[in-house]
């Protein structure tokens, strides 16, 4: 299996530092490397880029693939739920984009989302409040997402040292990214969202040809009885289930890769169409994975200690035509891995240079923009970022936190924005201003609670309280927010019933 899986990840490697060099030449200053700028090199040329990408950056290596593999013998086919509650957070999200396209317009550049939260509350408060909590967010997701895949992905060559491999791994996709910024993440995002589906397909037709064979029939009937059976309910599952659902339902709102894409736009029609594809491809990529790891059952049983597609991996590897299978999963594993950290690196990149260094800054855009020196500090910030992540994550595990806790930490944490955003979108900026020194509490007041749900979940040992901090999060913000609007507004209803008196 070592020379496949090698073989894979060497053609990856390959390619995806290819495309890094090659849009190298398109970059000229600081627009070709992110989106600031319409009709730079930093740009989505079409919908098909534009969803294709989305897609790619939710399918996490460590999130999602192993994870879905990980909890299917416990959960079965319950892991539908999280492919459901993703397609319905991308079609909340699909209504919002034309207001966000249209009122983006209005700036005479492509804002981030945290400058425009700023400057329609007219908080610059909450635009370094957002900004930090977002950069703290993607740094800890990017290091998940670049330790954890590594890991996983080196324990497919266990011949060849676990530190090598994951750095020569991991340091390719920062690479490229750095390279090429922005459009080089959408391009690779696409080639990687093939490689993912080959990776389905090949375990698909591997289950089909394994279980039309007579002697494997029983066993996979009794795989499809168990995914069945667990979905029996159980109030054990309110946490898990609920968590789940304001998750994925919110988190695409306040996603900073989600609104770059839209940046980067240079049609609406892009986004527009774009995002409904991105519903029905991410509903049918989503239950597809969670279909294939319950799967997995009818041809090996759990192993203690070891992830199941690991043990799936290593019984397919002495059947017939397994190592071709083999080939297309380490491709689609790699470029999950990659698509997913490359998204959020040049995310948390925008984001500190633009939203948290820029801020302290005497030069504005305009002058920024066409520096070669912006440029290099950029990319410099991009590696700084990178490095500082792993850290992060790695006090994190030490700490005791496992894949699944971080993911419900980080991203429940991230939608301590959401109600910011959402009233940003739907309130006009003369209403808004008056929320302007509430928007930064009601952030700051959703993130903690989120944070402190987790790791008081953790310390205590109860999952639930980690599996509810998404919820906390979003619910503690909007409290607050909404709280505030409607003290404001009852202030305002006085001032205008207020009778002066008559001068006599």
């Amino acid at each position: 299996m070592t020379t496949v899986v090698l073989s894979a990840l060497a053609l990856s490697l390959c390619l995806y530092l290819f495309i890094g060099f090659w849009y190298r030449k398109s970059i000229f200053d600081l627009g070709d490397i992110l989106p600031l700028m319409k009709g730079k090199t930093a740009k989505v040329k079409s919908q098909a880029e534009f969803s294709a990408s989305n897609v790619a950056a939710s399918i996490s290596l460590a999130t999602v693939i192993v994870a879905f593999f990980d909890l299917s013998p416990s959960l079965g086919l319950w892991l539908l739920w999280p492919a459901i509650t993703t397609a319905l957070g991308f079609w909340l999200f699909s209504f919002m984009v034309k207001r966000i396209w249209d009122k983006m317009s209005s700036y005479s550049h492509r804002p981030s989302l945290h400058e425009f939260i700023g400057t329609e509350f007219s908080s610059k408060g909450v635009a370094l409040t957002g900004a930090v909590c977002t950069s703290i967010g993607y740094l800890s997701a990017f290091a998940v997402e670049l330790t954890v895949g590594g890991r996983f992905l080196a324990g497919l060559i266990p011949e060849i040292p676990q530190l090598l491999t994951v750095s020569v791994i991991a340091v390719v996709g920062f690479i490229y990214t750095s390279l090429g910024g922005f459009r080089t993440v959408i391009v690779t995002d696409r080639i990687q969202m093939v490689f993912v589906w080959l990776l389905l397909f090949s375990l698909s037709a591997f289950y089909i040809f394994f279980g039309t064979e007579p002697a494997n029939t029983g066993t996979a009937i009794k795989a499809v009885h168990h995914g069945i059976q667990t979905l029996q309910w159980n109030n054990a599952l309110i946490p898990f289930i609920l968590g789940i659902f304001i998750m994925n339902l919110f988190t695409y709102i306040s996603n900073m890769g989600l609104w770059q894409r839209i940046s980067g736009a240079q049609e609406p029609e892009t986004v527009i169409k774009g995002m409904r594809k991105t519903v029905y491809q991410s509903a049918l990529s989503w239950s597809f994975f969670a279909i294939v790891a319950v799967g997995a059952l009818m041809i090996v049983k759990p192993v203690k200690g070891e992830n199941l597609l690991i043990t799936l991996l290593n019984a397919i590897n002495v059947m017939p035509g397994g190592r071709v299978v083999i080939f297309f999963v380490t491709l689609g594993l790699y470029g999950a891995m990659l698509s997913t950290s490359s998204t959020q690196l040049i995310a948390v990149s925008h984001t500190i240079y633009e939203d948290i260094i820029a801020i302290f800054r005497k030069k504005g855009l305009v002058e920024r923009i066409s520096s070669k020196r912006e440029l290099t500090f950029t990319r410099l910030i991009l590696i700084i970022s990178a490095i500082a992540a792993v850290g992060l994550v790695e006090l994190l595990r030490v700490g005791g936190f496992s894949v699944a806790d971080l993911a419900f930490s980080i991203y429940g944490a991230a939608l301590s924005l959401v109600p910011a955003i959402l009233f940003s979108l739907f309130l006009p900026r003369k209403k808004l201003k008056r929320l302007s020194k509430w928007v930064t509490l009601s952030v700051i007041f959703g993130f903690t609670l989120a944070w402190s749900s987790a790791i008081y979940g953790k310390i205590t040992e109860d999952g639930n309280f980690i599996f509810l901090a998404p919820v906390v999060g979003v619910i503690a913000s909007g409290f607050v927010l909404v709280l505030s609007w409607a003290i404001t507004m009852k202030q305002n209803d006085d001032r205008k019933h207020l009778v002066l008196p008559e001068k006599s």
